[in-house]
């Protein structure tokens, strides 16, 4: 059964700020719980490691579809165990106030054991997602951002 989540957050951060930090795949293991790695492969390309049942990875390539600093950024699984696509989308609701809304849209897992991969995976991906988006926002609202706003010590 395909699955559809949607969640947003409002964050203290410029549009700016969270596209430069959000279009970094490469820190998505920093507020993804179940993201282990994201490595680019090419300007447009990227291949994933997530967290899946008894400890073990799935992997799969991603192609960027959108990449808008004044809008967001889009993408589409092309192959791998697990075939998503989705958006996130960068609103400014107020001066260094920004809206993040995060559609993702999962396909019916195949059969078999990569069927279960997905299954589990997908136990409750709403509150997976809203923990995430929840994560993005304290890294961006202590100024965690590498550069992106003040830098505080990490404890």
């Amino acid at each position: 059964m395909s699955q559809r989540v949607n969640e947003s957050i409002e964050v203290k951060a410029s549009v700016a700020e969270v596209y430069r930090y959000w279009s970094n795949f490469e820190n998505f293991p920093n507020f993804m719980q179940n993201v282990e790695e994201v490595r680019m492969t090419g300007q447009d390309t990227s291949h994933w490691q997530v967290k899946g049942p008894l400890g073990k990875s799935v992997q799969f390539d991603a192609r960027t579809t959108e990449m808008n600093p004044d809008r967001g950024i889009g993408w589409n699984t092309e192959s791998g165990e697990v075939m998503t696509s989705g958006e996130a989308t960068f609103e400014e609701v107020a001066p260094a106030r920004t809206r993040i809304e995060v559609t993702m849209n999962y396909a019916d897992p195949p059969g078999g054991k990569i069927g279960e991969v997905a299954a589990n995976m997908l136990s409750n991906p709403e509150k997976n997602m809203k923990e995430d988006l929840e994560n993005f926002a304290r890294i961006v609202e202590n100024g965690e951002l590498g550069g992106a706003g003040e830098q505080t010590p990490s404890h």
